[in-house]
C-alpha cells in the first residue's frame, strides 16, 4: 500500500542516475530544496530502491548500464504499488528520447543540462499532481 505524504516526514525523491556528479549535484539541489533524497546508480537499482523504500517522485536518466530509463520506467509502471508514482525523465538527447519517454509513460521529461529553477518548479509540479503536498 502507497504510503501518504505526511507533514511528519519530507516528501521522498528517488533519483536514478548512473553519472556520479549528475546524481550528487541532483541531490544536493533537491536536498537544498527541502526533499527527502535517494540514489541509485542504475535502473535495476533504483527499481530495488523503489520497492523498499516507495518515493513521491521517480528522477530517471534513460541512458544508464544494467537496466535504462526506460526499462525502469516500464517496471514502475507495471507494479502495482508503483504504477501512480510520478516520473520525471532527464536526458540528454533531446526529442527522440523524451518522446519515447513519455509513450513509455513518463509524467514529463527534461533536457540536460537544465535551469535549476525551471528543474524545481517542474519537480513542485509534478508532486502537486499527484497529489503530494508539502
Amino acid at each position: 500500500m502507497r504510503r501518504a505524504a505526511s507533514k511528519s516526514r519530507a516528501r521522498r525523491i528517488l533519483v536514478v542516475e548512473d553519472n556520479t556528479d549528475s546524481r550528487d549535484i541532483l541531490a544536493k539541489l533537491l536536498r537544498m530544496s527541502g526533499y527527502e533524497v535517494i540514489s541509485a546508480s542504475n535502473g535495476e537499482s533504483g527499481y530495488a530502491a523503489a520497492l523498499n523504500e516507495v518515493p513521491d517522485l521517480i528522477i530517471t536518466d534513460i541512458n544508464m548500464p544494467v537496466m535504462d530509463g526506460i526499462q525502469l520506467l516500464k517496471k514502475v509502471r507495471s507494479d502495482e504499488v508503483l504504477s501512480k508514482t510520478a516520473v520525471l525523465v532527464v536526458t540528454a538527447f533531446g526529442g527522440n528520447a523524451a518522446r519515447e519517454a513519455i509513450e513509455a509513460g513518463a509524467d514529463a521529461s527534461t533536457a540536460k543540462p537544465f535551469d535549476f529553477d525551471g528543474f524545481i518548479n517542474t519537480v513542485e509540479s509534478l508532486l502537486l499532481k499527484h497529489g503530494v503536498s508539502a
